[in-house]
Parts: C-alpha cells; sequence; structure tokens
C-alpha cells in the first residue's frame, strides 16, 4: 500500500497499530506518522519503530492520505475540530469507543470516507478482534485498505453498525470475562495444591486451546464438551457443578447488561 498513514493517539492502541503495521511489513515505517502531546517531533523516533512523531494534528493530517484516530472519546470531539478542514476526500478511520458515524459525520466534511472500528485489548498481543462498519462514501477498495491495516494485530469482521453495542459488550469487554473464568480455575488448582504459577498457566492454556478447538474443528462446542465429558466421570462432575450456579445465565446476563450500558453511555455521550 503506497498510502501514508497518520495515526493521531500513540496510547496503547495506537503505538500497538504502529508496532503491528510496521512489524508485520504491511507499512514501512517512512509511510506513517504518529501524533501525540507526549511526543516530540522526530523524524525516525526509535520509541515507536522509527515511524515520524509529531504534536500537531494538523500538520500529520495534511501530510497523510489515511487518518486513524486512536484517542479517548472524551477528546475526540477537539481532535475533529483540529484537523475537519484538513480531511477532504480522505479515509478516517475511528477507534474511539461509541462514537457513531453519524457524530462523525456530523464533524467531518461529506467528502470523507469514514469508517468506526472496535477493537479489543487481545490486539495488544496482535490477536484481537476488531468489529468494523462503514459510512456514506466508503468503497469495497477502501474496505480491503482498512482491513490491511486493522488485520496487522488482529481479525477483522465486517458489521452493520446496529452491532457495534452488543459486539462492545462480548468481544470488547469479553476479556476482562474471560480472566475472571482464568483466576477462578487457577484458584481452584491451588485450592487443591497446586502452585499458583503452575495453576495459572494452566487455566490459561487450557483456554487458549479449548478456543482454537471452537475455530478450527468447525464443531459446535455442545459437541466438543460432549467429547471431553465421559459418564459418570470427572468433567460432567465440574459441570453439575458449573449449571447448578448458573453459568450459562450468568454469562449471557454479562452481555446483556454490558449491551445496555454501552447503549446507557452513548445516550449520555449525545451520539
Amino acid at each position: 500500500m503506497g498510502k501514508r498513514l497518520c495515526i493521531i493517539g500513540l496510547g496503547k492502541m495506537g503505538s500497538t497499530l504502529v508496532k503491528g503495521l510496521v512489524q508485520s511489513g504491511t507499512l514501512e515505517s517512512d509511510k506513517i506518522i504518529g501524533t501525540d502531546i507526549f511526543v516530540n517531533d522526530v523524524e525516525k523516533n526509535p520509541d515507536f519503530c522509527n515511524i515520524t512523531t509529531m504534536n500537531n494534528n494538523a500538520k500529520a493530517v495534511e501530510l497523510s492520505d489515511i487518518v486513524l484516530l486512536a484517542v479517548k472519546p472524551q477528546i475526540i470531539n477537539k481532535v475533529l475540530e483540529e484537523i475537519r478542514t484538513l480531511c477532504d476526500g480522505k479515509i478516517v478511520i475511528s477507534i474511539a469507543a461509541g462514537i457513531t458515524l453519524g457524530h462523525l459525520e456530523k464533524a467531518l466534511p461529506t467528502s470523507c470516507r469514514i469508517i468506526r472500528a472496535m477493537p479489543n485489548t487481545p490486539v495488544l498481543v496482535r490477536e484481537g478482534v476488531i468489529a468494523i462498519c462503514s459510512g456514506k462514501n466508503v468503497t469495497e477498495e477502501d474496505l480491503t485498505i482498512v482491513k490491511g491495516i486493522l488485520e496487522s494485530v488482529g481479525t477483522v469482521f465486517v458489521v452493520e453498525e446496529e452491532m457495534m453495542d452488543t459486539i462492545t459488550a462480548l468481544s470488547g469487554s469479553g476479556p476482562a470475562y474471560v480472566y475472571i473464568m482464568i483466576e477462578a480455575l487457577s484458584d481452584g488448582g491451588v485450592l487443591m495444591g497446586l502452585p499458583r504459577a503452575l495453576s495459572t498457566e494452566l487455566a490459561a492454556r487450557t483456554l487458549v486451546g479449548a478456543a482454537k478447538m471452537v475455530l478450527e474443528s468447525g464443531k459446535h462446542p455442545g459437541e466438543l464438551k460432549d467429547m471431553v465429558t465421559s459418564p459418570g466421570g470427572t468433567a460432567i462432575r465440574g459441570i453439575e457443578n458449573l449449571e447448578s450456579h448458573g453459568i450459562r445465565g450468568i454469562l449471557m446476563d454479562a452481555v446483556k447488561e454490558a449491551t445496555k450500558r454501552a447503549r446507557e453511555l452513548n445516550s449520555q455521550r449525545g451520539v
């Protein structure tokens, strides 16, 4: 891709995207400009894979073909105001949580091709889930370009915007639910005599392996569960205990309540 990318915001998400793009060979470092209030103007910044860094958002946007907004929703309006006159005809990607396409389209020129993205924190290890939805002017070529950028840190799904709040609740918040599961399984191992470090690694690797079985086998999770549960065995005894405490309902309710909260926050922000 010969286009130049500007990433506004070099916090955890922004800097991870820089690293993923450069290390995967998706973009050369000289094709990326990164901006942040905490960085200096450096032509090849070794702290950010030798990309050009600056603290002038407007100048960076002017020099770029694609703009990626990796800023907090609390400051998105300030950033949009700074760059709006320089975004004519450009692809603008926003990963600001909860900021809708409608909000972005009102703030930017009508010629902009706007894409909203929802990444989760495993992008930090290039195993993220990223949902994207597109605005009015976005072409298939634009989508291909944006997917190529974001696939450097995870798997990309093109969805309708109305799904975004639920995706936020499921894959955006989901890692937190899984960390609790890993911690609880590790606690169980420690309770029954395993060393903490070993117990935590066993729990984490068990979830990784089980997830790969779901993704790669093509089998329903229930079928895979049945492959583990022999009559009168240990797994079915453990499952009986999980079911008696309502684990399915608890997890379903977690997604439901998180979705409701996402909608509440959007309403409060007026987006």
